[in-house]
């Protein structure tokens, strides 16, 4: 039997959106074993990259930046195997959320006193709950996961149809264990680095692997978007069960209450309305104490705009892109504010659109309505062109081709189960008088015909829906071709009969009746609170009108950032680690 006193240790990471974690969790590997990190960032929105950017200034980080599909066996297989390349003894894949810790002895010196014949490690997966009230991923929330479950389950069983009907919660739920890997050239990495079976295997509880899978309720967003896509893209089965299964609940409105299951109050989570006490345990705690004298990152240079959402409006944000239209995300974000500072003031009332195309933005006010038991109503012409005038027609068939009310429908039901009430033909003929719903919306946006006169009707039945407090948004405000909406809209802004609040590049937002809230003031408060928005107050006609703006983040210097080979460019063959079993993270 022999043994290695000198080793090199590689971290592997692959990322997304993991700014509020990403340093605390490389400074506690680099202190505990790794001698350099390979990091591929996935795309991240929240600044992930460019603050793992700054850290490669002093830590031996190998930076790459991917974006598109995850493909994680894929892309952790070619960094392992570039690591191998590079002189690595033991490969160690780290999710941002996993402290890899030595018991009785540091993590290296457990690794330099392995046998050289153990090809890999195979090490157990803590669970830690996170506290109820802990709603946004920030630097430091783990700081409160000093719980684990009093009893595990699994792996193997029925978890799925226990957890389902809430015989136990997922946090319960004991993970398939997770490997170490020594460097070799056909290494290849499984998804999630769970065991597979792989040959050489040596158990070994001298290492443990600290997990916080869901460190604030904001964590589920990318959860809730990952089991949309594996709905849609139809993966079999139980795979991806509980991901698809909190989608579900999020499109029926009831995550919050799975939030009680999987979060602690009093000790205990609450599962089926029953209490399931946790134990005491403060291993994590203590692990990200130890070096949070040395992280530099504060709540203040992380932006995440989903954190401040719940979930399931912020995994719609997630997939803004998937759907056809041109709703922008800083327009996604302010809607949402806007819906947040009506509630905190008590307006209430339905939502109406005009012009709903296929439901980019109606999909997002679904969810705003939904959250307090309110109705939406959409208008669109669809497929009966007999409604467009001759004018508009050709516009109509430039932009909107295509558009029919079953397309709308199959996007909207990709994220709701309840349908919004559909009216089929011209805005400009809505009776509100007859529909019984004037002064009952609190917000209305009108993107509809864009023809001068027809965005003043819009304009005109927009003003007898909403009631005191309630907002319009208009769209296409700043579109070159579609100059009858810029006159309509400011014309109505010149006579004085609309205060305008804010101005996007796609929108104007105002009200005919503030309800006595200053609008504007909140506005610019709430600018000042998201680090990547600014504004500026230009006066018209005597209105001062903020115009709100995005500031986009700088690029990241090309020689911060390397290539990781491709794995037919790397030793070991281009599909190994293709081939190798994909077993379900937990089962």
């Amino acid at each position: 039997m022999s043994y290695t006193r000198s080793v090199k240790v590689v971290g592997l990471y692959l990322l997304r959106n993991e700014a509020d974690i990403i340093e605390t969790n490389l400074r506690h590997h680099f202190a505990v074993g790794i001698d350099e990190a390979i990091v591929i960032d996935n795309g991240s929105t929240d600044g992930t990259l460019e603050l793992l950017a700054t850290l490669t200034a002093d830590m031996p980080i190998q930076l790459s930046s991917e974006v598109g599909p995850m493909y994680q066996e894929e892309r952790v297989t070619r960094m392992a195997r570039l690591a191998t390349l590079q002189g690595a003894d033991w490969l160690l894949p780290i999710d941002a959320d996993e402290f890899w810790v030595g018991t009785g002895a540091p993590l290296r010196h457990v690794l330099e006193e392995t046998p050289s014949e153990a090809r890999l490690l195979v090490v157990e997966l803590v669970n830690f709950v996170q506290s109820r009230d802990v709603l946004a991923a920030e630097p430091g929330c783990l700081a409160s996961m000093s719980m684990t479950p009093a009893r595990t389950f699994g792996p193997g069983g029925d978890l799925p149809r226990m957890v389902r009907e809430e015989e136990i919660g997922f946090v319960e739920i004991r993970y398939t264990p997770k490997c170490v890997h020594r460097a070799t050239s056909d290494v290849a990495v499984s998804k999630g680095n769970h065991y597979a079976g792989e040959r050489g295997a040596a158990p070994t509880d001298r290492i443990i692997c600290l997990h916080a899978p869901l460190r604030a309720f904001s964590t589920l967003t990318t959860k809730l978007d990952h089991g949309r896509r594996a709905f849609e893209d139809g993966v079999p089965g139980e795979a991806s069960w509980h991901m698809k299964r909190w989608w579900q609940l999020a499109r029926n409105g009831t995550l919050d209450r799975e939030w009680e299951a999987l979060s602690y109050q009093d000790g205990a989570i609450t599962v089926g309305g029953q209490r399931r006490e946790l134990v005491r345990d403060d291993r994590l705690c203590h692990t990200v104490t130890d070096v949070a004298p040395l992280v530099r990152t504060t709540a203040a240079d992380v932006h995440n705009p989903t954190a401040a959402m719940p979930p399931a409006v912020g995994a719609y944000l997630l997939a803004l892109d998937t759907v056809p239209g041109w709703l922008s995300m800083l327009d996604f974000r302010l809607l949402v504010e806007l819906d947040r500072l009506q509630r905190h003031y008590g307006i209430g009332g339905d939502l109406f659109e005009i012009g709903t195309y296929l439901g980019k933005s109606a999909i997002l006010l679904g969810h705003l309505a939904r959250l307090a038991g309110e109705r939406l109503t959409v208008c669109d012409v669809f497929e009966h062109i007999e409604h467009i005038d001759q004018e508009s027609f050709l516009g109509f068939n430039h932009w909107y081709s295509g558009l029919t009310e079953r397309a709308f429908l199959e996007q909207y039901q990709r994220f709701h189960t309840e349908l919004p009430e559909i009216i089929v033909g011209a805005s400009e003929t809505i009776d509100v008088k007859q529909l019984d719903r004037a002064r009952t919306c609190r917000l209305v946006h009108v993107d509809g015909g864009h023809r001068y006169d027809i965005v003043r009707a819009d304009a005109s039945t927009a003003q007898q829906l909403l009631s005191p407090g309630g907002i319009v948004a208009f769209g296409s405000i700043s579109a070159p071709h579609f100059p009858g909406t810029a006159l309509a809209v400011w014309e109505l802004v010149l006579g004085r009969e609309l205060t305008p609040l804010c101005l996007t590049g796609g929108k104007l937002y105002g009200t005919w009746d503030a309800g006595g809230v200053d609008w504007s003031a909140h506005i610019d408060e709430w600018v000042s609170r998201e680090s990547d928005l600014g504004s500026e107050i230009h006066t018209l006609a005597g209105w001062p009108v903020r115009r709100v703006f995005a500031h986009g983040r700088p690029p990241v210097p090309a020689e911060r950032l390397v290539r990781i080979p491709d794995l037919e460019d790397l030793p070991g063959g281009a599909s190994a680690g293709e081939k190798r079993p994909s077993p379900s993270p937990i089962l």
